[in-house]
């Protein structure tokens, strides 16, 4: 990070530059792209003013700090910075995204005399949760489960299948077509 440096009625010598620049260098690590770094020292009697501005491509922040010796003005300073950057960082990784299309399809099991009789009846209903995932994944997740059939939604193509469970243990898979 290429700092600049502004003093006002006070003369920083290279140890006190290298130093900010040292300190500024922990900072790095919460920004990706620095567009304009700047730090101003003031004296002013018995107390040392220190303020920085941080810009960035999606950031900025600014702190100051005033205590009666530079380093200390310095360190306060930085730590200000780091939590607010922390927080910043916080605030862009962690924001909510929308989630994928997720959904669930009611399923109601028949009792199959009742379907032999010609008037079917319902003797389950629960609703099954559609996820998006690859064939491979719901056939993993199929074999871990006591289920007999497994319904997704396709990663590559967004279309709704089902995966069940075979008689003679294979798996069947049924893709609609609209």
């Amino acid at each position: 990070m290429e700092l600049e440096f502004i003093a006002r009625n006070v003369e920083l010598t290279p140890q006190q530059r290298e130093l900010a620049q040292k300190k500024f260098d922990r900072l790095a690590k919460y920004f990706n792209a620095v567009q304009e770094a700047r730090i101003t020292v003031a004296q002013e009697k018995h107390r040392v003013a220190v303020e920085a501005y941080i810009r960035g491509k999606d950031f900025e922040v600014e702190a100051s700090s005033e205590t009666p010796e530079w380093a200390a003005s310095l360190q306060d300073l930085v730590e200000k910075l780091e939590q607010q950057a922390r927080r910043m960082k916080r605030r862009l990784t962690s924001r909510k995204r929308p989630r994928e299309k997720e959904g669930s399809w009611q399923v109601e099991v028949v009792e199959p005399e009742s379907v032999r009789r010609g008037a079917p009846e319902v003797v389950e209903t629960r609703h099954v949760p559609v996820l998006p995932m690859t064939v491979d994944e719901a056939a993993l997740q199929l074999d871990s489960s006591n289920d007999d059939f497994i319904v997704f939604r396709e990663a590559a193509s967004d279309k709704v299948s089902v995966l069940y469970k075979r008689r003679d243990r294979s798996y069947g898979l049924v893709t609609p077509e609209f």
